[in-house]
């Protein structure tokens, strides 16, 4: 099954995005795949936190 695609706009100050960017080009991704993989990495930890409060 294909994967549904939201199209999200963020604004972001231009030195966060300059390092973003570079980043990415390090890890050869793209800073899409990049900010997806930190979110979802954002989205793990603060769910594992969540779980040990309960």
């Amino acid at each position: 099954m294909p994967e549904t695609v939201v199209h999200f706009q963020i604004r972001m100050p231009p030195a966060l995005h300059e390092q973003l960017a570079s980043w990415a080009k390090e890890d050869k991704a793209s800073l899409n795949a990049l900010i997806v993989g930190l979110l979802e990495k954002a989205i793990e930890q603060h769910e594992a936190k969540a779980a040990s409060k309960e």
